[in-house]
C-alpha cells in the first residue's frame, strides 16, 4: 500500500495524550522537539527567518516552517511553505506523484535546483534526499529556499538551522544511518518488478541515426540498462551510467543509443510513496533501410 504525503496539519497535531515537548538543550536553540511516546516519532521544527505571503490577494503573511520527523524509522526533511505550491507536473499526473521546482543555496556555494514531491494539501515539499539535507545543514547552517507559490512569482525563504548538530543524535537513534534515511541503504537500486509505480519518460531527445549506416541497410536490436535515481535522471546525465546487456552488431548504434537514454528525463519510480533508484532495462531498434 502506498504511503501518500499529508498535509502539516494532520503530521504536527498529535494527541495530547501521547506528545511531550522536549526541552530546548539551550536557550538559544532555535529548534522546536516533538518526541511521541505512542509510536517512535521524532519532529524537529525550524522556524524561517522571514515571512512570505500567503496568496496573491492576502493582506496577511505566513511564517515557513523547516520540519525534520522520523516516524517509523523513515525520514522526511520538508518545507511547510503556507501557500499552495507551484507543480511543474502536467494536469493528467496524480497529485500523490506531483513534484514542484525548489531553487536550494547554502551559505556561498552556487544555488542549486531540484525537483521536491508536493504534500496531498501541495503547501509542503519534501526534500528527495533528507539525510544529504541534513548532512549539509550540519556543517552549514545558512539555507535559502526558493519556491515558487502557485500563481506567483519565486519567494525566497530563509532559515538559519544552527544547533542541529545537537540533535543528530537523537535523529540518529530514530532513523538509523546508513542509508537514505527511510530504511533503504544507500546504494541500494531497484528492480521494475519491486515497485509500486515505474518510472516513464518525460522528455527524451531524438536518436539519430547516421544517414551512412542506414543506407548500408545495417539492422539489429541493442538491449540496454540505465539507472534512474530519485530526481528522475540518470546520476549526472552521462554515457558510462547506462550499460549495454545485449548488442545490437553496430557499436556506433550502441553508443547513439546510451547517448540518447544518458539525456532521457523520467518521473521517478516510487515505492510506498517515495522516489527510489531503478535499474530499467529498454530495446531499440535500428531503422530499416
Amino acid at each position: 500500500m502506498r504511503t501518500l504525503r499529508i498535509s502539516i496539519a494532520a503530521l504536527l497535531l498529535p494527541s495530547f495524550a501521547y506528545a511531550q515537548r522536549a526541552s530546548r538543550p539551550a536557550s538559544t536553540d532555535p529548534w522546536e522537539v516533538t518526541e511521541l511516546t505512542n509510536r517512535p516519532s521524532l519532529t524537529l521544527e525550524l522556524p524561517a527567518l522571514n515571512t512570505v505571503r500567503a496568496a496573491r490577494a492576502a493582506a496577511f503573511e505566513v511564517r515557513p516552517v523547516l520540519v525534520v520527523r522520523c516516524q517509523d524509522r523513515v525520514l522526511d526533511v520538508f518545507v511547510a511553505a503556507g501557500s499552495v505550491l507551484e507543480s511543474d507536473d502536467n494536469v493528467m499526473t496524480p497529485v500523490r506523484m506531483q513534484m514542484t521546482p525548489v531553487r536550494m543555496q547554502r551559505g556561498s556555494e552556487a544555488p542549486s535546483e531540484s525537483r521536491w514531491s508536493r504534500s496531498t494539501d501541495s503547501t509542503s515539499a519534501f526534500a528527495p534526499d533528507p539525510r544529504a539535507v541534513l548532512r549539509q545543514l550540519a556543517s552549514n547552517p545558512d539555507l535559502r529556499l526558493e519556491i515558487r507559490p502557485s500563481g506567483k512569482s519565486a519567494q525566497l525563504i530563509r532559515f538559519n538551522a544552527r544547533g542541529l548538530e545537537r540533535h543528530m543524535a537523537q535523529v540518529d537513534a530514530a532513523c538509523p544511518p546508513g542509508g537514505n534515511g527511510d530504511g533503504r541503504a544507500a546504494d541500494q537500486v531497484y528492480s521494475e518488478a519491486t515497485v509500486d509505480e515505474p518510472a516513464e519518460i518525460v522528455s527524451a531527445p531524438p536518436l539519430e541515426y547516421p544517414p551512412a549506416l542506414r543506407h548500408a541497410g545495417l539492422q539489429g536490436r541493442v538491449t540496454v540498462q540505465v539507472v534512474i535515481d530519485t530526481l528522475g535522471r540518470t546520476p549526472r546525465g552521462v554515457v558510462s551510467n547506462v550499460t549495454v546487456i545485449r548488442s545490437s552488431g553496430s557499436h556506433v548504434f550502441d553508443e547513439l543509443t546510451k547517448r540518447q537514454l544518458a539525456q532521457q528525463a523520467y518521473e521517478p519510480a516510487l515505492l510506498d510513496g517515495i522516489p527510489i533508484p531503478i535499474a530499467l532495462r529498454t530495446d531499440k531498434s535500428t531503422p530499416g533501410p
